[in-house]
Parts: structure tokens; C-alpha cells; sequence
């Protein structure tokens, strides 16, 4: 089994798998109204950064016997807006996706997105909080888990209530943040010199906060300890990187604004005064020195993605009792 590296602190990411009343996040209060406003700009991000999705199915596909049946059943948890959903349904042409979400906002949007893409026939949605709502939910070949793990607070729960709903030959793939996104150069000619990685650092902190904060929340451990206590072993964990340099489309700008927009309200309570004045100045549409005008934007992504299968001789956690085969 290869190893899966140290878990590495998210920083500020786009929020996604929280309950549909309000919630506390970090120290901002995220209620439904509040998702609907988040949807354009999470749709925006997960078109950009669609490929992290090609690559895990890619890797999915590598790792699945050679006489496997085709992917059947797809689970796409934390689905956000639908954009890796309907990828997958394309990727896998014999699939059924349900796409999984606590936002009724993105579960909506997904719905719209499916349509629009002649996808409405093998998509559906379900809402729910993992690891709780999962009830009635059939047996699926892959599980797709991308930027949604380290929203539960029991994370070994988690992946118990979505290894139950994995066939004996079925894949877990986990994508979760290798190093925070970086959209800014170390030097900027606003405020103090150093403003990306006293972001990164802010960002740790508010991370932290936002765990401790989850309903049942339990300190994390890496990847590879917490697969482990939920009965699964990983097959592959790589590194993957997106990066699009100046400069940028008018697109992916609107995708560094909103993500600098994010940054500032849920990092407002970590960062000093002349920090904040400087992502005033930088989340400024119509200032020539903001981030929809700079020439020096970039966006530098990264994940690591994992995928597991569930241990060899690991008893059924629906059923309690008889072993899984395992084919791979």
C-alpha cells in the first residue's frame, strides 16, 4: 500500500457539504441565502479547476481490474454546484451519478447544470449531511469525494458510513487541498511586503477553528491513519497541480476575486489593518491596482488525491458480518 503524506491544513478553501439552516463557519455565519450567492462563484472555480476530476478518473480507471464491469453507480459527495458531477457522467458513460450535497442552493444548481447538459436521465440528487442521510442510497462503483472530507467532523465516521455504501469491487477517490491556493506574488506593490504567506498562515489558523466548530468534531489525523481506522487502504496517492498564469482570462479574474472576497470575510479576524485595506484595495472591481486589472494574477491549485479500496477481509459495516471479496 503506498503511503499517503502528513495531511496538509487546507488554509482558505471553497466551502462546501454544510447544513442547509445556518452554520458557523470559522467566524463567519453561512446561511442559505448565503449559498445562493456562492454558487456562481463555485461554479466559476470548479470549471476551472475541472481537470483534478479527469485526473482522479483517470487513476480510477487505471486501478480497476481489467474485467471489471463497467462504472454503474457513481457518488459524488459534496457535488457544490454539479460541475464534477456531470464531468463524471460524461467520464463514466454507463453510470448513474447521485450527487450529494447539505445545500438545497447546489443541489438546485446541479439539477440546472444536468439539464442544460442533456445529463437529467443519469444524474439525481440527494441531500444530506455525511455521515448522517445516506439511508436508502444503493451500492456504487466509485465514491468521489473532492474538498468535502475535512468538512465532517468525525472524518473516520465519514468514511465508514461511505465505505457501507461501496461495492465489494467499488473505489473511494479523495481529493483534499496539497498546499493552500496561491493567487498573488510574494511581492506586491501594495501594503507590507509578504501579504500571500501571512495569508497562508491566517488561513491555517481559521482552519483549525473551523474544525474545532464542526457538530461532533474530533481532531484529525493524516490521511493514511484515518483510512485506515475506517477499513480502507489506499491504492494510489499523487500530488495533482493546476496552474494558469498572467495573464488571466477575465473568467479565471473573477475566480481570484471571489476567492480574495472569501479570504477577506473569513479571515477578517486573523489579519491586521493594513492587511485588510490591502485585499480592500485588491477586491476593488473598478480600481486599476484590483485583481480584474492586475497584470502580476495567477492561480496556482493543487490536490491530493487518494483512492482506497476497502481492506481485504474487512466485515460488510452495512451488514456486520461476512468478509468483502475483493477483486483488485
Amino acid at each position: 500500500m503506498p503511503s499517503t503524506p502528513e495531511r496538509h491544513t487546507v488554509g482558505f478553501v471553497t466551502t462546501r457539504g454544510h447544513p442547509p439552516s445556518a452554520h458557523r463557519h470559522g467566524q463567519v455565519d453561512i446561511d442559505e441565502a448565503g449559498w445562493r450567492e456562492l454558487v456562481t462563484q463555485t461554479e466559476l472555480e470548479g470549471e476551472l479547476l475541472l481537470g483534478f476530476v479527469s485526473d482522479a478518473a483517470s487513476w480510477v480507471t487505471a486501478e480497476r481490474a481489467a474485467d471489471s464491469p463497467p462504472v454503474r453507480r457513481v457518488l459524488d459527495v459534496g457535488c457544490g454546484p454539479g460541475v464534477g458531477t456531470c464531468e463524471l457522467a460524461k467520464l463514466f458513460p454507463e453510470a448513474h451519478v447521485v450527487a450529494i450535497d447539505s445545500s438545497p442552493a447546489m443541489l438546485g444548481r446541479a439539477t440546472q447544470r444536468s439539464a442544460a447538459q442533456g445529463l437529467t436521465r443519469r444524474i439525481s440528487t440527494h441531500l444530506a449531511e455525511v455521515p448522517g442521510g445516506l439511508e436508502g442510497i444503493e451500492r456504487v462503483d466509485l465514491i468521489w469525494a473532492s474538498m468535502s472530507l475535512h468538512h465532517i467532523g468525525d472524518e473516520v465516521e465519514g468514511l465508514l458510513a461511505l465505505r457501507a455504501l461501496l461495492e465489494p469491487s467499488g473505489l473511494i477517490a479523495i481529493a483534499e487541498m496539497a498546499e493552500p491556493m496561491r493567487v498573488l506574488p510574494s511581492d506586491l506593490d501594495l501594503g507590507r511586503p509578504g501579504l500571500a504567506d501571512r495569508l497562508d498562515s491566517a488561513g491555517a489558523e481559521w482552519f483549525a477553528a473551523m474544525r474545532r466548530g464542526l457538530p461532533g468534531a474530533v481532531a484529525s489525523s493524516d490521511l493514511s491513519s484515518m483510512l485506515g481506522a475506517a477499513g480502507l487502504e489506499a491504492l494510489v496517492s499523487r500530488p495533482a497541480h493546476r496552474r494558469f498564469d498572467a495573464p488571466l482570462p477575465d473568467e479565471a479574474r473573477r475566480v481570484v476575486l471571489g476567492h480574495l472576497r472569501r479570504v477577506s470575510d473569513h479571515l477578517s479576524g486573523y489579519l491586521d489593518n493594513d492587511d485588510l485595506r490591502t485585499l480592500d484595495v485588491l477586491n476593488d472591481a473598478d480600481d486599476p491596482r484590483g485583481v480584474m486589472h492586475r497584470s502580476d494574477v495567477f492561480v496556482a491549485a493543487s490536490r491530493q488525491i487518494v483512492i482506497a479500496r476497502t481492506m481485504a477481509g474487512q466485515t460488510d459495516p452495512a451488514a456486520g458480518t461476512a468478509p468483502l471479496p475483493s477483486d483488485l
